[in-house]
């Protein structure tokens, strides 16, 4: 057993959802669930979203649709990551919708017959170069009302590349190239809803909301845009207890390299936890951990289940043994921890203590 524990604040998420369903008004707002809720539980996750009034769930995946669909059977549920070679007849008995991805998506799709009649997603890549259809594959579509009619989408969307900065150009480029797509509809498509904005998308403002925002990392304290102030507030707590205390005697490094040194009569505190956990090795050195209420930085590299942080600056007796110790809390978002290992927040939540059970708190 793992002795690193997962806090979920449940109330934190539902406030977070409801802070970015009405920056999002009067479009309407859907919640992103894939990779099991971020780290965080689909279904626990989603359950409270659903009861806060979310009607609305993309997955990534058949498999999580699936699960998702077992749990919650009212809301609409897209998967992301489209057919993938699945057989269009699992989409059709979950009635998960599709989001059509590829031309080989529109001719499975489109051949599935009756299997359709529920909807899918249309998705095109503005600028992503990732999954998305083409603009000539998209047009090919809107010249052919038969195959509209064989697709049946009910939701027409894209993706942003860049909307956590602001300033970034290929922001206003990517909503000119969807604006440019949707005015050019059919009158037969033009009242399908239509969805631009994920988490950031939906700050950057209502130009970008069109129909449906998709809220993503945000819902679970990401901030959206983080050259600012985050507006979110913070939905996981990670801890891990002290299991050593170590009196320095003699000068010398810290771990495993030696690329730390620790002076004579410092205080090393040993933290059960390590990579094995999903903390991330590159934060060593550049990390800080929350010990009560003060900071202590990780020094020397982060092993497989141990951290070490130094706690020479703590009151003596302030720190003892089977203390927790948060390494993610109100003093170490998650997002100052990411910045710390030169990664980003959504990588943190979906990895960070993936061999724990969460605990949820309301």
């Amino acid at each position: 057993m793992r002795n690193l524990k997962r806090y979920v604040n449940l109330n934190a998420l539902v406030q977070n959802f409801d802070a970015l369903s009405k920056l999002s008004a009067p479009a309407d707002c859907a919640a992103v669930v894939k990779a099991d809720g971020y780290g965080l539980g689909m279904i626990e996750v989603s359950r409270v979203l659903f009861e806060a009034g979310c009607r609305n769930f993309f997955v990534a995946t058949l498999e999580e649709g699936e699960l998702l669909r077992q749990q919650l059977p009212l809301p609409q549920i897209y998967v992301l990551n489209g057919i993938s070679g699945y057989p269009p007849a699992r989409f059709h008995q979950a009635r998960l919708l599709p989001v059509i991805n590829s031309l080989g998506d529109i001719q499975t799709w489109s051949a599935a017959g009756s299997l359709t009649d529920h909807g899918c997603a249309l998705h095109i890549d503005t600028g992503m170069q990732r999954l998305g259809l083409t603009a000539g594959e998209f047009a090919a579509i809107t010249a052919d009302p038969g195959l509209q009619q064989r697709l049946n989408p009910v939701l027409l969307m894209s993706h942003l590349v860049s909307a956590e900065i602001p300033a970034a150009s290929i922001n206003q480029q990517q909503l000119k190239k969807f604006n440019d797509l949707m005015d050019g509809l059919p009158a037969a498509m033009q009242q399908i809803p239509k969805s631009l904005a994920n988490s950031s998308g939906i700050v950057l403002g209502a130009a970008f909301h069109f129909d449906l925002c998709r809220a993503g990392a945000a819902c679970y304290g990401v901030n959206p845009q983080p050259t600012q102030t985050s507006p979110m507030q913070p939905v996981v707590e990670i801890s891990a207890p002290i299991i050593q205390i170590r009196e320095v005697n003699k000068t010398g490094s810290v771990g495993y390299g030696s690329t730390a040194n620790i002076g004579a009569g410092s205080r090393l505190a040993t933290i059960a936890a390590g990579y094995a956990d999903g903390y991330p090795r590159h934060a060593s050195n550049r990390a800080q951990v929350q010990i009560g209420e003060w900071l202590a930085p990780v020094v020397g590299n982060v092993s497989m289940d141990l951290i070490s942080v130094d706690i020479s600056h703590l009151p003596t007796g302030a720190v003892c043994v089977g203390d927790p110790v948060l390494l993610v809390g109100p003093l170490v978002t998650i997002d100052q921890l990411a910045e710390a290992a030169g990664t980003i927040g959504y990588e943190l939540l979906t990895n960070l203590g993936r061999l724990t059970t969460p605990e949820y708190q309301t």
